[in-house]
């Protein structure tokens, strides 16, 4: 009895919870949405205020808020399209003139439709709380921008002057001082002399495989890889894939390396929280500098001439290769020095000197790089075979702009070295270290893409060559379609590459990275202009592989039918490419509804894109429409097939293709006809071969005078039945048609099993009859004229033309 009880109340109380839980949490929902567009409205006044010294708090505030209201809008969809579910299951009220429907049904509708409306209603204020959130970020992330670029366009002290080194000096032996104590602290914690030895033991051994460990990476890297590659032919991708490779083979040891000395160093404790920063600082610039200079290598690769990217000679190429690692080791130092100096708390002074001083530095191996007699004769960038000497390989005729594009290149180089040069001595510091930075950053993710684009290219061309069985030497026809194909990598590799770096070049541009974020996420997931949700790019991109796998599954579906069912089968060819046809034509219409679903857009409103249509084919689309339904009832109704023989007023050819606005006819002469297939249906057409191939030819033969016509026929009859393509039901048969001027005319008429074969056989028929005439002495008479003179002239004598 107690356990019915138990099972009693926990069916009512899961009934309450299925009942009343709802409406509670209905209610609290609507009082967190109306709560967080009171606090949208206190943040919108807080920013509109200018109180921007917790930015960073505001913004972190408005992101959580907003990730909330999107959480409730998914709950808010779940739940619309499960009221809509049981609407729909009570199917369409009743009309005007059909009977009411029952008082309980009404109800139910009447709650369902009130239901929907309170969600649509929560949605709608849910939406707007996140459009509020949207706007509220931005007028933040305006906000950086603006404070950023105000900062840049602020004029301090130059750092010529007295009053910026005596403070900047004073900092340096505070953050000196501070180092020292730093690990002064740290040896303390080492108290015996064992421990500290033990330390500095490991602390060296680490350091010592760190650079034992250089050699071995390096070395396998270049046999593995680009030592392979390097025995092919050089092109353009496989020298950037081979620097590529040299740029790696340096790197990897570095990171090897750098991770074993950070986790020693963090084991025997002489990295604390204080210390990470600087030394992660260190590392990323030591990976820099290794990645710059293999890749400098591969550049101008001094070793190999052959495999150098840019045309110039070896020792241009020392000059370049040693400004460029200058830069890098000058602004990696900065990079370490001002993570120590934030971390040791120094003055600002001492930082923006340090600053000024590097930009300065930097600038002026940036102008000695872009000198035009430093790239002479790299301009083109060409890329050929090296000469007996060793020198560079000579440019390739390139186009005009490429020329003058390095060339301008290299005069923006100068250009900004000098400002960067002015505006650090005139105390626009900010400033000069923000255009230095931005050209460091920006070369080095240049660099990167034209690594990686090389890879894309090179895999795309080494697979093309696979389905081409092999690498050997190609044909004209061959070396236009691999012209076309490095084309459009090309093409697509740069867009891919521009897409992907364009972040990166808003946060240097001074985007803060958050609001890059924000702008992925709403280009991937969709975002809402005036009310309109526009389909994310996730969206678009998904609905574009479903369209392109439908359509690869309708292509093998009627591979698959044309190679077995239909190879295999008596079915008409003509019916065997109608139906594949057809099959094609079904896998499109699906392949479109099922992507346009994948985006989004509902389908109940193709009534509304039909009634487009209509008007649009009433004003300008009725021959297009025309001729697809017309192209349709031809396949359907088939009154001519693929391979048909058929005389239209537009030529006489064979039908060699239906397509969706027109038929393809080829003429006996090799050429092609394209006719509209309106102009098949609405005119007349001779099919010869609609039924089958039979049909007769007609052969007109003309005997002199005298000869005997059963004889004639007799003959002409056992030509025909000789003749193997002429059938035997219906039978051959010969007609006397008229006394000609010159002769007696007679047609021999005959039925052919295969009417295609027809100016063939009547060639072998003319020659049989004119042997067999010939044999029984029938003459084949041609056109004869008797002339009679009435009078003669009297000086010359008849017949012999004389006077």
């Amino acid at each position: 009895m107690t356990t019915t009880r138990i099972i009693l109340w926990a069916m009512l109380a899961f009934a309450a919870a299925l009942f009343l839980t709802p409406a509670s949490a209905q209610t609290n929902r609507s009082d967190a949405i109306d709560a967080a567009r009171a606090e949208f409205v206190e943040l919108r006044g807080t920013i509109e205020n200018d109180d921007r010294e917790n930015v960073s708090e505001l913004e972190e505030r408005l992101r959580t808020l907003r990730d909330e209201a999107r959480n409730r809008l998914t709950a808010i969809d779940r739940e619309l399209d499960a009221v809509e579910a049981r609407l729909s299951a009570l199917g369409a009220p009743p009309g005007e003139d059909e009977p009411p429907e029952s008082e309980d049904l009404a109800a139910e509708r009447a709650e369902i439709v009130n239901e929907l409306a309170r969600l649509n209603g929560q949605k709608t204020r849910v939406n707007a709380n996140i459009i509020e959130a949207n706007d509220l970020l931005a007028r933040l992330s305006a906000g950086r921008i603006e404070t950023l670029y105000k900062k840049l366009a602020t004029r301090g002290a130059s750092p010529v002057m007295p009053a910026v080194w005596r403070p900047a000096f004073a900092s340096a032996k505070e953050t000196s001082n501070k180092i020292g104590a730093y690990f002064d602290a740290w040896s303390d914690t080492r108290r015996d002399a064992d421990g500290l030895s033990r330390s500095l033991f490991f602390v060296a051994l680490a350091l010592f495989a760190a650079v034992v460990i250089f050699w071995p990476v390096n070395r396998w890297i270049m046999r593995t890889f680009s030592v392979a590659i390097a025995r092919h032919e050089p092109t353009p991708p496989r020298r950037v894939l081979v620097a590529g490779l040299k740029m790696l083979a340096r790197a990897a040891p570095g990171l090897i390396g750098g991770f074993i000395v950070m986790e020693t160093l963090r084991a025997q404790g002489i990295l604390t929280e204080e210390g990470e920063t600087p030394a992660r600082a260190l590392w990323f610039s030591l990976i820099i500098y290794l990645l710059v200079s293999g890749f400098m290598r591969g550049l101008f690769s001094p070793a190999n001439p052959k495999w150098r990217i840019a045309p110039v000679d070896a020792e241009r190429g020392k000059t370049i290769s040693f400004l460029i690692n200058a830069i890098v080791l000058i602004v990696g130092a900065k990079i370490l020095i001002i993570s120590i100096l934030s971390v040791a708390g120094a003055a600002p002074e001492l930082m923006r000197l340090i600053v000024a001083i590097v930009a300065i530095v930097v600038s002026i191996l940036t102008f000695l790089l872009c000198r035009t007699q430093l790239w002479r004769g790299a301009d083109s960038l060409g890329f050929t075979e090296a000469g007996a000497d060793g020198e560079a390989p000579a440019p390739q005729d390139e186009p005009e702009r490429r020329p003058q594009r390095w060339r301008i290149v290299r005069r923006i180089g100068r250009v900004l070295a000098v400002v960067t040069i002015f505006a650090a001595l005139t105390g626009y510091i900010d400033l000069a270290d923000f255009l230095g930075s931005r050209i460091y950053y920006l070369a080095i993710i240049a660099a990167f893409a034209w690594f990686v684009r090389a890879i894309i290219v090179e895999l795309a061309e080494y697979l093309w060559r696979r389905r081409e069985d092999g690498a050997g030497a190609l044909d004209d026809e061959s070396k236009r379609r691999l012209s076309n194909l490095r084309f459009w990598n090309g093409l697509v590799a740069n867009s891919l590459l521009a897409i992907a770096a364009a972040p990166a070049v808003l946060v240097l541009a001074g985007v803060p990275p958050a609001a890059v974020s924000d702008g992925i996420r709403q280009v991937l997931f969709g975002f809402t202009i005036g009310g309109v949700q526009v389909p994310s790019l996730a969206n678009i991109l998904f609905a574009i592989l479903v369209f392109i796998a439908i359509m690869m599954l309708t292509r093998f579906a009627q591979r698959s039918f044309r190679d077995g069912p239909f190879a295999h089968s008596a079915v008409d060819p003509g019916v065997q490419n109608s139906l594949i046809t057809l099959i094609g034509y079904a896998g499109l219409l699906i392949a479109i509804f099922a992507a346009i679903s994948t985006i989004g857009f509902d389908l109940s409103n193709l009534a509304l894109i039909a009634g487009a249509l209509s008007v649009g084919i009433g004003f300008g689309l009725q021959s297009i429409v025309n001729n697809f339904v017309s192209g349709l009832i031809l396949l359907f109704e088939r009154p001519i097939k693929v391979g048909d023989w058929i005389v239209t007023s537009s030529g006489e050819g064979t039908v060699k293709r239906i397509s969706v606005r027109s038929t393809e006819i080829e003429t006996f002469d090799r050429s092609s006809i394209i006719v509209p297939n309106s102009e098949l249906i609405s005119s007349t057409v001779t099919n010869w071969t609609h039924r089958n191939k039979i049909g007769r030819v007609k052969i007109p033969v003309g005997v002199a005078y005298g000869s005997d016509p059963e004889k004639v026929r007799e003959i002409l009859l056992r030509c025909a039945q000789e003749q193997p393509h002429v059938v035997r039901y219906p039978e051959p048969f010969v007609t006397w048609q008229d006394f000609g001027a010159s002769s007696l005319d007679f047609d021999l008429r005959a039925y052919l099993d295969d009417i295609g074969k027809g100016l063939t056989v009547r060639t072998e028929l003319r020659i049989a009859i004119y042997k067999a005439f010939a044999e029984e002495g029938i003459e084949i008479p041609y056109p004869q004229r008797d002339v009679h003179v009435k009078s003669w002239p009297s000086d010359r004598e008849p017949g012999t033309g004389k006077s």
